[in-house]
């Protein structure tokens, strides 16, 4: 979080991470169309995230803006240190899941990389606001909400059910980390 006093600007960073192909892109997409914004993007042949996704949104807290930069991590194992480089200064979370159930290990596979990953950036896992997102809740192989809960959400986060394709718990998953750190703002700003 960067504090610009004269400017009256809050500047906060969400990195949306997860595995590959889970609907981390999808959502910003999303949450740019919405909000009539255009989304930089970097992909490769496959259309998956080489080096992250990119854009912000404001928000007026009082007399200060906010101004959230929201990323993207690339999933795949090879792009490891781009991934700490995202999310470097990150002041919050969207952990973005596939519901499916043959990605279940996969999710759990991640959640735990991400508590091994913010150390690495300065960050403690338990001072940083993290939102859970079952993606792709729509697909016919999805596991029911409570099955994810248990096995994915031991630490008993929030977290959103979503058809990121469909724009279904889009808003719901952002609004949800922006209300966490809005209320985290301004009890600092007193």
């Amino acid at each position: 979080m960067i504090v610009d006093v004269a400017k009256k600007i809050i500047r906060l960073k969400i990195v949306y991470y997860g595995p590959t192909m889970s609907g981390k892109t999808t959502n910003l997409e999303k949450l740019a169309s919405l909000n009539g914004l255009k989304l930089m993007k970097i992909d490769t042949k496959g259309d998956r995230t080489l080096v992250f996704d990119f854009f912000t949104k404001t928000v007026q807290v009082g007399n200060m803006t906010a101004s959230f930069a929201l990323y993207t991590i690339p999933g795949q194992e090879i792009y490891k240190d781009i991934r700490l480089t995202v999310l470097r200064g990150v002041d919050g979370v969207v952990l973005v899941t596939d519901a499916q159930e043959h990605r279940l290990s996969e999710n759990i596979e991640f959640f735990d990389l991400l508590k091994e990953d913010l150390p690495k950036v300065g960050k403690r896992y338990e001072e940083v606001p993290v939102v859970i997102q079952y993606n792709k809740m729509d697909m016919p192989n999805a596991l029911p909400f409570e099955v994810l809960e248990e096995e994915i959400n031991k630490d008993r986060l929030p977290s959103v059910c979503a058809a990121a394709i469909k724009g279904e718990g889009v808003v719901e998953t952002f609004s949800l980390l922006e209300g966490l750190l809005l209320s985290r703002l301004e009890r600092m700003l007193g």
